[in-house]
């Protein structure tokens, strides 16, 4: 399941940044894609972290690596929208909503895989 995540989440990313350059220019299609990039590269870590364990690990382990990876992902994210604001001349718009996107693929990706009642 995280890896479709992910690969939703790259879909969506290079939509948005398609979408902005079309709509916008060069400068909000690249800003669109970094702030699609840091919502799905910050996903792919947690998945690969979350996996990492294996399926017979101690429910401890797996849980402590749950929350470690939760806060690296934290970490990351920050670390890359500073990387990005600092280096690059972005559009905070598109920047941020093809961020803000890429949870929308989340989300829905956890709303699909409830068990309805």
């Amino acid at each position: 399941m995280g890896l479709v995540i992910v690969l939703g989440q790259l879909g969506v990313t290079l939509l948005a940044g398609v979408l902005f350059l079309l709509a916008s220019g060069f400068r909000a299609g690249y800003s669109a894609f970094f702030g699609g990039a840091i919502g799905t590269l910050a996903s792919l870590y947690m998945a690969v972290s979350f996996f990492r364990a294996g399926a017979g690990a101690d429910p401890q382990r797996i849980l402590r690596g749950v929350y470690t990876g939760e806060f690296v992902k934290l970490m990351m994210t920050a670390a890359l929208f500073v990387i990005v604001i600092v280096l690059f001349e972005v559009a905070f718009l598109p920047l941020f909503v093809a961020y803000l996107a890429t949870f929308v693929v989340y989300w829905l990706a956890l709303l699909k895989a409830m068990p309805r009642n």
